[in-house]
């Protein structure tokens, strides 16, 4: 998909990364194990719940289920911190969980 992720601090499921997401790409839909807070630093995402641009913070919890896709021509660079891993809905996705470590 073209998203590439730094994971900065990790332990027992909880994460801080930095990732950047591509022009148009969009991460799987899923939904959370826990808290979950995500600041965008550069470019742009929505998702069901609105539009979050540079120096928006989206907070979500178990009750949130999304697919979050990148708007405009920038790459959207995010700092992610999730409490829990990520509950992807589809195979694919959860099959590679263990390996990307989200």
């Amino acid at each position: 998909m073209g998203v590439r992720q730094s994971i900065l601090a990790e332990t027992a499921g909880a994460s801080v990364r930095l990732l950047s997401i591509p022009p148009g790409a969009a991460v799987p839909d899923h939904g959370h194990r826990g808290m979950e807070m995500t600041l965008v630093l550069q470019g742009a995402f929505e998702d069901e719940f609105g539009q979050y641009r540079r120096g928006d913070i989206e907070v979500a919890d178990e009750e949130v289920e999304h697919m979050p896709r990148v708007i405009g021509d920038e790459t959207c660079i995010c700092l992610a911190a999730t409490a829990n891993r990520l509950r992807f809905h589809s195979l694919l996705p959860r099959l590679a969980q263990p390996f990307l470590r989200i």
